[in-house]
């Protein structure tokens, strides 16, 4: 059972897996390359509000380095990106079975509703672990190239997504058992990712309305956090 999930969700791995990985390396391969210095950076930052420079970070964190980048858009990016296809595989899992009437087959197998559901949360879980290593290893490979490595600032930014990454993939999991159609609960596991994600950006915006930000997961597993306090 477990050899069959892996091979079932082994592609979509991959895709997504190669896609994020050639954001990041295109970003580690072109943006030395740049050569920024850091008044052009301060010059570049005075044109956007401050509002929008605290929802990206780059209030307290220069775009000037790779590190920097990475700490603002890039981290942006993988827990995103990233965020989307835990939800896809946690709505995926279950429901598949459900709409592709493949069920009742696994119910004739001297197979039990534990072994079943065990094996789909054991390979979830280890697909959304190798995703965030194979994270962890570029950006450790970039950053040391170009010799911006922060070992322990990189060490919880790369842990910081993977725990963001499980909890949509429980989350979309659960809501999953409620639904009988795939499409539907693709859009709401979609929905969730990005309008939480929503809600984070625009409670940094104004402190009116900052109280949002806890009802947003990307507020507790946020790069932010880990750039001023280092831990």
């Amino acid at each position: 059972m477990f050899k069959r999930e892996l091979k079932l969700n082994f592609k979509s791995l991959i895709i997504w897996t190669v896609t994020l990985l050639s954001i990041l390396l295109m970003a580690f391969l072109v943006y030395p390359a740049m050569n920024i210095s850091q008044d052009q950076v301060a010059q570049l930052l005075k044109v956007f509000p401050k509002a929008m420079l605290k929802a990206f970070n780059m209030d307290i964190v220069s775009i000037g380095s790779v590190f920097g980048w990475f700490s603002t858009e890039g981290y942006m990016m993988v827990t995103i990106i990233g965020s989307c296809y835990a939800a896809l595989l946690g709505t995926n899992l279950l429901l598949k079975e459900e709409s592709d009437k493949t069920i009742e087959f696994l119910y004739s197998k001297p197979i039990s509703r534990n072994q079943i559901i065990n094996s789909k949360l054991m390979v979830g879980m280890l697909y959304i672990l190798i995703l965030n290593l194979c994270i962890g290893l570029l950006t450790y490979i970039g950053f040391s190239l170009n010799h911006d490595l922060y070992f322990t600032k990189w060490l919880y930014l790369t842990i910081s997504p993977l725990l963001m990454h499980y909890l949509f993939f429980f989350l979309a999991l659960f809501i999953s058992t409620y639904y009988n159609r795939t499409k539907k609960v693709f859009g709401i596991s979609l929905g969730l990712v990005l309008g939480t994600y929503f809600i984070q950006t625009i409670s940094m915006m104004s402190t009116k309305v900052e109280f949002l930000k806890y009802f947003s997961p990307f507020e507790y597993f946020g790069s932010r956090y880990v750039s001023l306090n280092g831990h």
